[in-house]
């Protein structure tokens, strides 16, 4: 018998975040991603930054929303604001 499971974006944003920090390079992509490639190109897409530096392409978008500037009042910190969830395709467009 077998249960098929659905997951919601947040599910899987998740799970995308929590295996590329398993990975054993992604602090050292991360590090370099910060000090040599967005000083030099701060607007590469993820699919890009995957092929320069060899990575999977969902490191690379875990990398960039993590390094990506915040303002100082995030949607989710303000009442009744409610923030919207991201596509993976929404990392790939550029």
């Amino acid at each position: 018998m077998s249960t098929q499971t659905t997951y919601d974006v947040a599910a899987l944003w998740e799970i995308l975040v929590e295996t590329v920090h398993a990975l054993s390079m992604y602090k050292y992509h991360k590090h370099y991603v910060e000090r040599s490639i967005l000083p030099e190109k701060p607007q590469i897409s993820a699919k890009e930054m995957a092929l320069l530096m060899g990575i999977p392409l969902g490191e690379a978008i875990v990398i960039l929303e993590e390094l990506k500037p915040t303002s100082k009042v995030k949607p989710e910190m303000t009442p009744g604001v409610k923030p919207s969830p991201k596509s993976l395709l929404d990392y790939t467009s550029k």
